[in-house]
Parts: structure tokens; sequence; C-alpha cells
């Protein structure tokens, strides 16, 4: 496994965090966070299960999950306290789960990761054994991805030469190359009512959609660059060690030359999200 860097992206995910606390805080209760149970599904290295611990610290505990074991042990060792933990955990795989998670959860956060499972219907259903009868989830996922990474990903990811290095990983290959990401609600005009269907499908209760424009404004070329790498951390992995900063350097390249840019040539990024708050029916 690589190692993990937790700085990576953390400029975009903490300032995207600050956005969504702001837009549930809007449509939610303060009480309602008073002395809860609340679980962030894809918690990182815990910067952004801190954030939810300070925007709501009447909370009783905020448990960060995450696949990244080495994230996970990151935030453990670093980030968690008494009222904050973190657990390894694949939100498609219900058997990675703590049985006491069962039914444990009066809030479920999620703020991207769900945008990486392949199986909607496995991960949210997992998501509903957590949460309580007439508890609440939170769910924010990308709606559209932007242009530079995109063309980025089909002029190299996608060329012909490296088509027998990603064998093993073909569907990670076709939802970075592919417009659409191969996801229903993507630029969809109405992509918080499609991805919303997907949670009722499965028994959610739906209270509130909404489409959400979000914009971030990179402070520098290296971070640009880093949050990039962190975005093919897993296809640079298949790629021949020396042949890797190439190809990175051709991707940032190629990236950067299609970025919007600020006056002062900070890269911009201008994206959608679906936000959807549900809960799970009373018994």
């Amino acid at each position: 496994m690589d190692e993990y860097a937790p700085q990576e992206c953390r400029g975009y995910l903490v300032t995207l965090q600050s956005a969504l606390l702001a837009e549930c805080q809007q449509i939610t209760e303060p009480q309602e966070f008073s002395r809860a149970n609340i679980m962030e599904v894809g918690c990182a290295y815990g910067a952004t299960t801190s954030q939810i611990s300070d925007y709501w610290p009447h909370n009783r505990e905020v448990l960060g999950v995450d696949s990244n074991k080495n994230a996970i042990n990151y935030a453990f060792t670093f980030v968690a306290d008494e009222k904050m933990d973190f657990a390894y955990a694949d939100i498609e795989d219900q058997s990675t789960f703590d049985l006491t998670w069962a039914g444990k959860f009066d809030w479920v956060f999620s703020s991207q990761a769900l945008f990486f499972v392949r199986d909607h219907a496995a991960a949210l259903r997992n998501l509903m054994w957590c949460v309580k009868p007439a508890g609440k989830c939170f769910i924010a996922v990308p709606a559209a991805k932007p242009a530079d990474f995109h063309a980025a990903a089909k002029k190299v990811i996608g060329a012909e030469c490296w088509k027998q290095n990603f064998q093993p990983i073909t569907d990670l290959i076709s939802d970075i190359t592919e417009a659409n990401c191969n996801r229903l609600w993507f630029h969809h005009p109405h992509a918080d009512r499609v991805y919303s269907a997907l949670l009722e499908q499965v028994g959610y209760q739906v209270l509130h959609t909404k489409l959400f424009d979000f914009r971030y404004i990179f402070s520098s070329q290296d971070e640009y660059k880093a949050c990039l790498r962190c975005l093919i951390r897993k296809p640079l992995q298949y790629i021949p060690e020396e042949k890797r900063e190439q190809v990175m350097k051709e991707f940032q390249k190629a990236a950067y030359k299609k970025a919007k840019k600020t006056p002062g040539g900070s890269v911009i990024w201008n994206l959608k999200y679906v936000m959807v708050l549900a809960k799970r029916p009373e018994l």
C-alpha cells in the first residue's frame, strides 16, 4: 500500500466540508445534533471529521470510517480524541462493519466517498443498517468533474500504450476517462433527483435535495498538482515505477493547459454537487 500523504487534497476537502456543513445547518435544527452519535463516511485522515465535531460540539461521538487503512492509522494516531474515533470499513462490504454499529447512529455524513462506490444500492443499504430508525443521513456527491482533469485523463491515462497495464482496473479507468464517469446523475439537469432516487429505491425517505455550486481556487500550483496526483494515485500504481514521474508530469501539464485560472494564474475548479438529506423510516 502507498504511503499515505495527508496533505493531498486537504484544502479542497476542508473547504468543501465547510460549505456543506453550512448548507446542512440551513435545513436542520441544532438540537438534532445534541448528544448525537455521528458517522462520517470517507473520513480520510480525519480533518473533515474534526470539522463535524467542532461544528456540533454537543454531539456524543463522531466516528470516521474509510477504506484506506493508512489514512485511518494516521487519523487514529494524530486526530482521535475522547469524542472522536476512527475505524476501517468498506461501505460496500458489511462484513467489514463492527456489529455494534447496527442501528447506533443518529446521523451519517458523507461529502465525497459515495461517488467512488460501484454498487450504490449495497452501500446505501449498509449505511441504513447503521442508522437508528428515524435517524438521518446527509450525503453529497459530485455531479460533474473538472474539465481540466477530464482532458488530461483522456489524453494520458486513456493512452493506448497503457491499456495492457490497466487490465486489472478497467472499470476505474473507464470512470476516469469517460465524460460522465459512468454515473447516471452526472451532468443531468436534475442530478439531485436522479441520485435521491437511488436512496428511495433502498428504503430511505428523502427529505430534501439540492444541486450545489462549489468553487475552489487552489492556493498554488503545488497544491493543484498534489490534488491531481491524489485523484490518479491508483492508476499510477499500475505504471512501471521508472515511468511514473514522467506520466505524472505529462498529466499535470495537460490538465494545467486546460484549467480555468484567475488573472493571477491560480487554478479554479467550479463543480456541481448533489446534496441529499434523507432519513431511515421509523419502525
